[in-house]
């Protein structure tokens, strides 16, 4: 359970963390970047920040490779744009949920898609109960 710091520190971390990928970095391996989740350690020393990419020609290695040289840049962008006590160390992550979700949607469109060219099987006779008196004797 998080204690309500946590929440707050993870909250204004993602979002400038989301600003500085966005607009900031130059490297261009991080152009399609996006912050997808936020883990803040208790203590608020560590933060694993997720990320995900929209460019599947960038290997997901350098993506985080590149996250890492400028790891040091927004520590010192974070210190001085919130103002925390102690600036917290990033630890980068690839979240592939992204793409599992994906995957799962277009699994479930071709069932459908199947579905709907099949034809439909013959509903089974239903008996009406005089029909089933009738049988009974």
């Amino acid at each position: 359970m998080a204690t309500i710091r946590q929440e707050r520190v993870s909250e204004l971390l993602f979002q400038e963390l989301s600003i500085m990928i966005s607009n900031d970095l130059e490297d261009p391996r991080l152009s399609l970047l996006t912050v997808t989740n936020l883990d803040v350690s208790r203590d608020l020393r560590t933060v694993k920040v997720y990320v995900s990419h929209s460019d599947e020609s960038v290997s997901r290695r350098s993506v985080l490779v590149g996250l890492k040289n400028a790891s040091a840049y927004m520590r010192r962008q974070i210190a001085e744009r919130c103002g925390l006590r102690v600036v917290p160390e990033l630890i980068f992550y690839y979240d592939e949920s992204p793409e599992r979700a994906a995957r799962v949607d277009e699994l479930l469109r071709q069932i459908a898609a199947e579905r709907e060219a099949r034809p439909d099987p013959p509903a089974p006779e239903q008996s009406t109960p005089e029909q089933a008196e009738g049988s009974a004797e």
